[in-house]
């Protein structure tokens, strides 16, 4: 069974990879803690993003919000450069202000299910040079080092809001829509009846078809999808202080037992030290 896991381990507040290779990598799907921005530069790269194929070019931006499930089919043979940011959501609700929440991109484009965005000629060199700026800010050592570097990310987050708000044209997506009907619906009842059965039923099709072209188009199985937003659920609901019973119950597991075997699996720690390590890190986090 394909199963998603999280991947990836962010300690700082945000860490940027400018990264240029030839290399091709077959990625399985997985999702993250964190938030994560991606800008082609040269190249380009598949992106299916909750069941959502994305052909990205150059200038091309890609949103992908923690716990959203994805991955990349990255070809061989030519040159895809690319900046990569990963940025705690915690760190942009610190920046934000009442007026101007910096997670609202990510948040719109995952509600949208519409993750890929072309900009204009215009924008999409403002975002270059915000990026060029935070790149630099980071390697450059010297008094107020720190203070710069924030400065530059808050910019590069207004920046992407700012076109993300705009509303630009969104390039064709290659949707099945009734898997994304079907995706659009586990997210909204995920603590409600989800058997297979059921979403076939809901989508008009057979069983064994709707489970073929379910992990055709998604690159997961329908049961290993739903396992892994109710975990995302239930380690939201254990960050804002929900006891781990109650959490677990209010995610769609009423046996605690499959929720602790689950949970180890995919966090490879116990409910208990998942929310130790997190206050650790917020510890960390804290200005």
């Amino acid at each position: 069974m394909n199963e998603a896991v999280s991947k990836g381990y962010l300690v700082e507040d945000f860490r940027l990879f400018h990264l240029n290779d030839s290399l091709a990598q077959t990625v399985e799907p997985h999702y993250h803690e964190f938030d994560k921005f991606v800008m082609v530069c040269a190249g380009h790269v598949d992106y299916t993003v909750e069941g959502v194929s994305n052909r990205m070019r150059a200038g091309d931006l890609l949103f992908v919000r923690h716990h959203d499930i994805h991955r990349p089919e990255i070809s061989s043979g030519s040159r895809y450069e690319r900046y990569v940011l990963w940025i705690s959501p915690g760190y942009l609700e610190r920046c934000s202000t009442e007026e101007s929440s910096l997670g609202t991109c990510f948040a719109l484009c995952s509600q949208r299910r519409s993750f890929l965005l072309r900009p204009g000629a215009e924008q999409e060199r403002r975002v270059k040079k915000d990026l060029i700026e935070l790149e630099n800010s980071l390697q450059e050592p010297g008094f107020g080092s720190e203070l710069l570097s924030k400065a530059c990310f808050c910019r590069l987050m207004v920046t992407l809001n700012r076109i993300v708000l705009s509303g630009p044209e969104h390039p064709p997506r290659d949707v099945d829509p009734k898997i994304d009907e079907v995706l659009r619906y586990i997210n909204s009842h995920l603590t409600e009846d989800l058997s297979v059965d059921a979403l076939a039923a809901r989508c008009y099709l057979s069983r064994y078809y709707f489970m073929h072209r379910f992990k055709e188009i998604t690159g997961y199985t329908a049961h290993s999808y739903i396992l892994q937003k109710r975990l995302a659920m239930a380690a939201d609901k254990m960050d804002s202080g929900m006891s781990i019973t109650a959490a677990a119950m209010e995610s769609g597991f009423p046996e605690y037992s499959a929720f602790l075997r689950s949970f180890r699996k995919t966090f490879g720690l116990a409910p208990g030290e998942y929310l130790r390590r997190q206050r650790r890190m917020d510890s960390t986090y804290r200005e």
